[in-house]
């Protein structure tokens, strides 16, 4: 990398230094980086304010539920068309498809990664509303039996969480228990037709099933009341 003139003000007239950079190899884009980075610093604490001061009831519409998510680039056509084709792979109506997690703003939600960026490594979190779905999935854990034994480890822990944990929030969590599912084959082999789809190529893909809207913004605003809990408590 090489400096070529004095740190300055950003020429965009943004609140930050610029650092101007003759590009060469690698570092051809750490002007991009450290704008990016600054922008969702902006982001994140624009978040945290309203998570604050404002009903986490609303914060879940306007920054999760209701928003073109972040990989999609402020597209709305782009985001329509790649939920159209999920939604016919997978046999549900494309307004029942809703991405979460990081990707729904580039900022996870997880309460044990601290805000963190959605990058290139980051999931695509995907939650599908269907009765259909969720009870099929429901009916399959409860009458597992003994033939839960069967299933490797982290299935076996998946199931108990379901019993104890997903099923009160009308919720399925199919990361590691689709294959297991009725439809899994089927769900898998559309998720994986959707990592070759921009712009989510490349990515993984998760589903989590639930059984009616108002279960997405329960299991949503709960986890918004958990973090602004968090955070108030920061400054005690």
């Amino acid at each position: 990398m090489v400096l070529y003139k004095n740190i300055k003000e950003s020429p965009s007239g943004l609140d930050r230094l610029y650092f101007p950079v003759l590009y060469i190899g690698r570092y051809a884009k750490i002007e991009q980086s450290f704008n990016q980075s600054s922008i969702m610093n902006d982001i994140r604490k624009e978040f945290i304010d309203e998570l604050i001061g404002t009903s986490p009831d609303l914060v879940a519409s306007m920054w999760i539920l209701n928003r073109v998510p972040y990989p999609f680039n402020g597209d709305p056509r782009a985001f329509e068309n790649w939920r159209h084709k999920l939604a016919a792979l997978v046999e549900v109506d494309a307004s029942e498809i809703v991405i979460t997690g990081s990707g729904a703003f580039g900022i996870s939600l997880n309460p044990n990664k601290n805000y963190k960026d959605f990058d290139d490594g980051s999931d695509i979190d995907v939650a599908i509303i269907s009765e259909y779905f969720f009870n099929t999935s429901w009916r399959f854990l409860r009458n597992l039996g003994s033939d839960i034994h069967k299933l490797p480890q982290p299935a076996k822990q998946s199931v108990r969480d379901h019993v104890q944990k997903y099923i009160y929030w009308g919720t399925i969590a199919t990361d590691k228990i689709l294959p297991y599912l009725p439809f899994g084959k089927k769900w898998a082999d559309a998720l994986d037709k959707m990592a070759q789809e921009h712009p989510t190529q490349g990515r993984n893909i998760k589903a989590r099933i639930y059984k009616d809207f108002e279960s997405l913004r329960a299991y949503q605003v709960n986890n918004l009341k958990n973090l602004r809990t968090q955070e108030l408590e920061k400054g005690i």
